[in-house]
């Protein structure tokens, strides 16, 4: 309760201190609200719910996780990082199963924001290029889903690839994820995750 009491009192601060779009265009939810979704969520996002807690307590990259719902009928997809340490996440998204972001998906996401947050952290201001960026935060993604094939459970793994390739085949190369997605594909370790799943996963 603690932890969910803290990310709110602070979101403002946070504001000023990423001034990211998905959040300037948000409001907090409150903790009591946060955390009657979040024990809703372990049966209906069991995948989530386990590895939400997990990098929580594990993940010293990430200083807050800050729950919020878009103002009117925005909709910025379901999380985004911070270069401060700091994760955003779309309480609807766990209030209700949105189209194609199924336990698995949730799980990408999850791991592909926190793929930001190692990012920021080992790239220079001066250097980064969001491009890049995503490039990375893809990469990530879709090792730590390889680690959760290597213990039985390909599904995120395989529903990561599946969506990856949807969206290089968008034709919009002002999104550095589409530019980032075209140049993955066609690179030696997607082909070697998608001989993976064509191997392990049955």
């Amino acid at each position: 309760m603690h932890f969910y009491f803290r990310a709110t009192i602070l979101f403002v601060c946070i504001l000023l201190i990423n001034g990211g779009s998905f959040a300037q265009m948000s409001d907090a939810v409150d903790s009591f609200t946060v955390n009657k979704v979040l024990t809703k969520s372990e049966k209906k996002f069991p995948k989530f719910y386990r590895e939400f807690n997990y990098i929580k307590a594990n993940d010293t990259l990430i200083k807050n996780i800050i729950f919020v719902e878009p103002k009117k009928s925005l909709d910025n997809g379901p999380a985004k990082a911070g270069p401060k340490g700091n994760i955003f996440i779309d309480i609807k998204y766990l209030e209700h199963e949105q189209p194609d972001f199924d336990d698995d998906r949730l799980v990408v996401v999850l791991y592909h924001e926190i793929g930001h947050l190692h990012y920021f952290m080992t790239v220079p201001v001066a250097d980064r290029d969001p491009e890049e960026n995503e490039k990375y935060a893809f990469e990530y993604s879709l090792t730590k889903t390889k680690e959760l094939a290597d213990k039985g459970d390909c599904k995120p793994l395989k529903v990561g690839l599946k969506f990856m390739k949807i969206r290089s085949e968008s034709d919009n190369l002002q999104d550095p994820h589409v530019r980032a997605l075209k140049k993955m594909l066609n690179e030696q370790q997607y082909s070697s995750y998608m001989e993976y799943v064509k191997l392990q996963c049955k």
